[in-house]
């Protein structure tokens, strides 16, 4: 058998074979790509890391008295919502 045999155009196709060949491109188009999660958590992830690499850098920074400070304006923040 040749290729061309094997595969029907879209004219050549009935209303019922159009109709299950568009569920299926469909369907195909909704399939989870399992690479582009697991890049967009990874790219979460390192973002969350460096936000919080930042904030120890900030909070070593700071002296016991500036923490307290720190400490006590946001329970006011907390306290007020």
């Amino acid at each position: 058998m040749q290729t061309p045999q094997l595969v029907k155009t879209l004219d050549q196709m009935t209303d019922d074979e159009l109709l299950e060949r568009l569920r299926t491109v469909r369907h195909n188009r909704e399939v989870a790509r399992p690479v582009a999660a697991k890049k967009a958590v990874i790219v979460e992830k390192k973002a969350t890391r460096k936000k919080v690499n930042d904030l120890d850098k900030l909070l070593a920074g700071m002296t016991e008295e500036e923490r307290q400070q720190l400490i006590a304006s946001l329970q006011e923040t907390a306290d007020d919502n």
